[in-house]
């Protein structure tokens, strides 16, 4: 009988509440390894803060969990960016090394390539960047958008560099996956997000009361996404739709037709109350959780090709190139029943298929992770 395999995960975000696509992210990635039998560790480097509360679950949900107030941020080592290794510190280092020789695991998973210094120095063990998002020439993307680069942005050659210590990197999309193997020479593989099926357990209203509806983060792709679309509504408006999450704090001129539902307490709150899910997102790079997350809760979406970005589908109102096509698909929408269920069926195949393709990728996974392991000995 093989050994269950002891990981110790690193994140500088919570993973609890899941309340954001990272946090998600860090939950799901540890609740699907836990459910192919390994026992999984958190070092959470609190650059999110924690509450008593967030302790409290967190200790519950892993095996152990360990805390470790984050330190300041240097200045930039780069004059247009940050060096790889500017947000990671010698104290976090430090805790991972005497963690691991302590609790001797078979496997270390760092969240993010610009915490990867941690895995420098630890020896037997498989070590593993779970990269969200490329950073190498991110800020190169963001002014090519027209926006000014925020977090996290470096060069390819220091990415390059965080990369160089893993024994595996994995990439949340097949194109981002790509991206890694041209500056990485390692294995690389692709693992998706993991969402479970909600439209299966929950109850729906048949006629909630808004026809169309946005939630998201009010971060700039976000904003200047939606005031695209919104722009484009406004010349040919196709009735009233909602936003919700932090981007209705944010004072947007969006325009006739828009109800903020301001922040809700539980994703399902917003979900219950629309109908159809828009995602115009215009640029951006990783994987639109949001998209996942609205087709989980089985609804019918309209989104542009950026938002169904390294996610399978076949229908065209999920690859929309243009705001124009955008407003027309929920005019089409509007209009007609029957294609008001080709999309909710072909929204909820597009989810189960991503859904497949993603436990099978955790699988290969965890196959990877024991004969790298039975490599070491």
């Amino acid at each position: 009988m093989t050994k269950p395999l002891s990981v110790l995960v690193i994140s500088p975000t919570y993973s609890h509440p899941a309340d954001q696509g990272n946090s998600a992210r860090v939950q799901r990635f540890g609740r699907e390894l836990m459910r192919r039998g390994l026992s999984v560790d958190l070092l959470y480097y609190g650059m999110d803060g924690i509450s008593d509360e967030q302790r409290k679950e967190m200790s519950s949900f892993w095996r152990r969990f360990f805390f470790l107030s984050s330190r300041p941020l240097p200045h930039p080592k780069l004059p247009t960016g940050w060096g790889i290794d500017d947000w990671c510190s010698d104290a976090l280092c430090e805790a991972t090394r005497e963690i691991v020789g302590t609790n001797k695991y078979d496997v270390v998973i760092v969240n993010y390539v610009w915490l990867s210094k941690v895995l420098e120095g630890l020896v037997d063990c498989v070590k593993v960047i779970d990269t969200h998002d490329i950073f190498g020439g991110r800020r190169e993307v963001f002014l090519e958008q027209r926006l000014e680069p925020r977090w996290f942005f470096t060069t390819e050659a220091e990415e390059a560099k965080g990369f160089s210590r893993a024994d595996v990197v994995i990439g949340i999309q097949s194109n981002e996956s790509a991206q890694i193997r041209s500056r990485y020479d390692g294995p690389v593989t692709t693992v998706g997000y993991s969402f479970d099926p909600l439209f299966l357990t929950r109850h729906y209203d048949k006629d909630p009361p808004m026809r169309f509806g946005y939630l998201g983060s009010g971060n700039p792709l976000n904003v200047r996404s939606i005031q695209e679309m919104a722009s484009a509504l406004n010349s040919n408006p196709a009735g009233p739709w909602a936003i919700a999450g932090t981007i209705s704090r944010r004072k947007l001129n969006l325009g006739p037709g828009v109800v903020n539902m301001g922040m809700v307490d539980a994703l399902s709150d917003f979900y219950e109350k629309v109908e159809c899910v828009l995602n115009p997102m215009l640029g951006g790079t990783g994987l639109k959780i949001k998209t996942i997350e609205g087709l989980a809760f089985g609804k019918p979406m309209i989104g542009t090709r950026d938002a169904f970005e390294g996610i399978r589908t076949s229908h065209p109102f999920h690859e929309i190139s243009n705001m124009n096509d955008f407003v027309q698909a929920m005019h089409v929408y509007t209009a007609s029943e029957s294609e008001r269920d080709k999309l909710r069926i072909a929204s909820r195949a597009t989810f189960a298929r991503y859904m497949a393709e993603v436990q099978n990728q955790y699988d290969d996974l965890v196959e990877a992770l024991h004969q790298l392991r039975e490599g070491l000995q």
